[in-house]
């Protein structure tokens, strides 16, 4: 008898690249012999969110069919139906992202396993679920906790190196064709809704800087129609972001959004990889974090490098010196006026000395085309279905023997300021936070509280995710992907006080 599936996913099959990654985990399931039913999109239509007559329809619709033996979520997939019992008998969350839904999700005990695509995202769901209450000893869901596992995702141009027909999209356009053919320098930032725009455009001033220093041809950054206008409105409006420092600076610099950005359609991955060939660098300076960071790794597999504030797995995609340049200071984290100038010398010289650059990409896409292959991901998703009809995981240890880390999300720590950035928060610890940190660090949850810690410091060093528990070291389970991201920092690395230190460029 076959294995009856329902998939419970936002994107449809090579919709984007959630999709992509969609479309291969229903081919893995139909291989295996499920029997696959799919659902996707979490709205129905834009009235159906004033009265849900059409979701209501669709419910009862859920409800009417027998219990299936799996159902897979995504995060976004969880508003189609939260997971049931009276759905399935087993319960997969595959994490995209953190967007959808964190409350159905957070110590629900109707999930059987969390899937992450990076040991990123692990390292992060894991510590969520470990959130704990230091005055009653426990955690959210150390259960939860110990059913994590890590899938390797694939890239869909390891198949079809020109780009994946599939992802639909338009053609490049032809003034960036003109703009090459008239000796212009481009740069690609096309990931909608994503950019930390006052840090990119303050890069794109500096290079315009620089290139009319040196008589060089202009440098122009080609970005998403949708983030063009919507600038273009923040400008004018000072909507949805206060857009004042930045109109200042453009009029200072004699420049308008046109000099400094090219935006295009949302373009199919052919002409996205053309763009990539064509194109001297990348900028993924983000302010939401990446779970795995595919737009990158595309980057670097066409020979383009891309600097990046690390957001997420940006800054854990790639190993030093493979194409991926992470670089974000003090005074970039503060908004220092000037703070971007040194960057930009830095993007500016290395256009003009590219050699290095295209040497440590072309050491990138060989590791790429080694790690992120058709064969890991179903190793690994195999895996992950596997565990699943194994004896749901305990724990094995107490609260006591939970060890405090750094969180995942940690970017930088200033121990002489305390000042911190991560992809939770910006923020400046107080002195008696700052002062708890070195003595807790590396210790476990027993040791601390027999420590006579005063909780207030030390619950906010949790709430404003500096810290986060992790299970004791003989408890945590291998990584179920061998061989992937073996240069991902161990658990250990956050133990260690010595990270109190400003990692620098790299």
């Amino acid at each position: 008898m076959s294995t009856r599936t329902r998939l419970y996913l936002e994107a449809e099959p090579f919709q984007n690249a959630s999709g992509a990654l969609n479309a291969w985990m229903e081919e893995e399931l139909r291989a295996l012999g499920h029997d696959v039913e799919r659902f996707n999109h979490h709205y129905v239509n834009a009235g159906d969110s004033g009265i849900p007559v059409a979701t209501a329809r669709r419910v009862l619709a859920l409800h009417s069919r027998p219990a299936a033996d799996l159902a897979i979520y995504c995060d976004l997939g969880l508003g189609i139906r939260a997971p049931s019992r009276e759905l399935a008998r087993r319960t997969l969350l595959l994490f995209h992202g953190f967007h959808g839904h964190p409350a159905t999700w957070l110590g629900n005990p109707l999930i059987d396993l969390y899937a992450t695509l990076s040991p990123y995202v692990h390292d992060t769901v894991t510590s969520l679920l470990l959130t704990p209450d230091w005055s009653g000893r426990r955690c959210l869901d150390p259960r939860g906790a110990a059913n994590v596992g890590t899938l390797v995702p694939t890239l869909p141009c390891l198949e079809a190196p020109e780009g994946e027909g599939r992802l639909r999209g338009s053609e490049l356009p032809r003034d960036v064709q003109e703009a090459l053919e008239r000796g212009e320098a481009l740069g690609h930032a096309i990931q909608p809704g994503k950019a930390d725009w006052p840090a990119v455009c303050a890069l794109l001033l500096g290079l315009r800087a620089q290139a009319r220093e040196h008589g060089h041809p202009p440098v122009r950054l080609v970005v998403a129609a949708q983030d063009f206008a919507l600038l273009q409105h923040a400008l004018r409006f000072g909507f949805p972001f206060p857009a004042h420092a930045l109109a200042q600076a453009l009029q200072a610099a004699d420049a308008t959004l046109e000099d400094l950005l090219l935006p295009v359609p949302h373009l199919s991955q052919p002409a996205l990889f053309r763009l990539f060939r064509e194109a001297r660098f990348g900028l993924s300076y983000n302010v939401t974090p990446e779970p795995f960071g595919m737009y990158v790794l595309e980057s670097v597999l066409n020979g383009c490098p891309v600097y990046t504030n690390g957001s997420g797995n940006n800054r854990h995609a790639l190993p030093t010196g493979h194409g991926i340049v992470v670089h974000e200071t003090g005074a970039m984290a503060a908004g220092t006026p000037d703070a971007y100038a040194s960057l930009a010398a830095r993007i500016f010289q290395d256009l003009l000395a590219p050699a290095p650059l295209k040497e440590a990409c072309q050491r990138g896409a060989a590791l790429i085309r080694r790690t992120f292959t058709r064969a890991a991901f179903s190793s690994s998703f195999r895996a992950c279905l596997s565990r699943l009809e194994s004896d749901a995981a305990r724990p094995g240890w107490t609260f006591e023997d939970a060890v405090v880390r750094l969180s995942p999300s940690v970017r930088r720590l200033d121990a002489a300021s305390g000042r911190f950035r991560s992809d939770y928060r910006d923020d400046q610890l107080s002195e008696e936070e700052q002062a708890l940190l070195p003595r807790v660090l590396g210790r476990s949850a027993g040791e601390v509280l027999r420590g006579d810690t005063r909780l207030a410091p030390l619950e906010a060093l949790f709430d404003k995710g500096v810290l986060a528990l992790a299970p004791p070291e003989a408890a945590r389970p291998p990584r179920p992907s061998v061989g992937a991201w073996a240069w991902y920092p161990p658990d250990s690395a956050f133990l260690e006080p010595s990270l109190l230190r400003d990692p620098g460029p790299r």
